[in-house]
């Protein structure tokens, strides 16, 4: 299966300094599945096999509220670097692997949501509200559907779980 066939990722994602980072190795992919005790979905991890973390194309998709799509190195700014953060000083639930942040620079983040995946493994994506005591919002049923909407410059629908 390939998830990413129909969707044309780098015009999604802006290389940049921050959130950009060369091609994951196995090592690399290994250590951080390690250090935040979750297994990424192949979905995600064809995404970054596009494009390593990114800033969203906001000239092109200003209906997103998705800002970063973060990658995985080892290097600061990646999610290994900045998931202890999140978890422990953000306080956001543990509940799956936080990889997109939004325009609120923290204030929420898109998680994959492990308490519910797909026939295929598949996480769905929810959008955790830090300032309204973690409330949790579903916002697609996995990630391709997720990355579909945003691309479709569609408004978010989000329904509040919590």
């Amino acid at each position: 299966m390939h998830f990413w066939d129909k969707i044309n990722v780098k015009e999604l994602l802006i290389e940049d300094e921050a959130h950009t980072f060369p091609p994951f190795t196995e090592e690399e992919l290994k250590q951080t599945e390690q250090s935040i005790g979750w297994k990424f979905p192949r979905s995600y991890l064809e995404l970054l096999k596009i494009q390593n973390g990114g800033m969203i194309n906001c000239d092109e998709f200003d209906e997103s509220w998705l800002s970063v799509i973060y990658g995985i190195s080892s290097k600061k700014g990646s999610i290994a670097d900045m998931y202890d953060n999140w978890i422990s000083e953000w306080e956001y639930p543990n509940i799956g692997i936080p990889f997109g942040e939004t325009q609120s620079a923290g204030h929420d983040m898109y998680f994959m949501d492990f308490r519910m995946v797909d026939e295929n493994g598949e996480p769905r994506i929810v959008r955790i509200d830090n300032e309204m005591d973690n409330e949790v919002y579903f916002v697609a049923d996995n990630l391709v559907e997720f990355i579909k909407l945003i691309i479709a410059n569609q408004e978010i629908e989000e329904k509040c779980l919590d």
